[in-house]
């Protein structure tokens, strides 16, 4: 009842003028016209200030990963921690690595599987240096800092490269988690190798671009 007071005093004042059609105008866009574009814009820039949100939405990639990246970054991921907070059931370390309690920035980042992945990636397009080393705990400053040393259509690539990868690393993790598989580096980055030719045919610019320059048996 308060409510329907305060907004009966805005609109009383308010005059309506029967002739004249109604029109929406999304606040979010310069010109007044929804977009797609604007409404990302205003949740991800506008209601935030989190810098992982261009590299994620930005870059070429299935729906489906740049969703897993974006809980990942916000760590909304159930992994053994967050399981833990929660009272359920959880591993007692991590699956892939078991030296080590299990967060979404261990998994992708920190965990000896994590970091052997990526070098092996990287190594292929003579990027080995931007993989992880001891001193990257946090997934996203990694990726941060990764993505600031590089330019152009090679940015796009390693971006696109690296939510590949992190969302292969869920995937994995998930398949020793519950389907009682054993981790394999050999398995992960084969099967990542083929996802990416199959990303460069569906349209990955930055992704064809790295993979020409490697060499043919990558």
């Amino acid at each position: 009842m308060i409510e329907y007071i305060h907004l009966w005093q805005q609109l009383s004042n308010v005059v309506l003028q029967p002739e004249v059609e109604d029109t929406h105008i999304w606040q979010f866009s310069t010109g007044g016209q929804y977009t797609t574009k604007s409404a990302y814009e205003a949740l991800f820039i506008g209601s935030t200030q989190f810098g992982a949100w261009e590299r994620i939405w930005k870059s070429w990639a299935p729906g489906k990963c740049k969703f897993f990246l974006w809980t990942a970054a916000h760590k909304r991921c159930w992994t053994a921690d967050r399981l833990a907070r929660k009272g359920l059931e959880h591993p007692a370390a991590c699956p892939l690595c078991n030296q080590a309690q299990e967060t979404i920035d261990h998994l992708l980042v920190s965990c000896v599987f994590a970091r052997q992945l990526w070098f092996n990636l990287l190594l292929r397009f003579g990027l080995q240096e931007l993989a992880p080393n001891l001193e990257d705990e946090k997934f996203d400053d990694w990726w941060a800092t990764a993505s600031r040393r590089v330019t152009g259509l090679v940015l796009k690539g390693l971006n696109s490269i690296i939510i590949l990868g992190a969302w292969n690393l869920w995937n994995h993790r998930n398949r020793c988690v519950f389907d009682g598989a054993s981790p394999n580096i050999s398995n992960i980055i084969s099967s990542t190798c083929v996802d990416m030719h199959q990303w460069s045919m569906a349209g990955a610019k930055g992704v064809s671009y790295l993979l020409a320059l490697a060499p043919r048996d990558s």
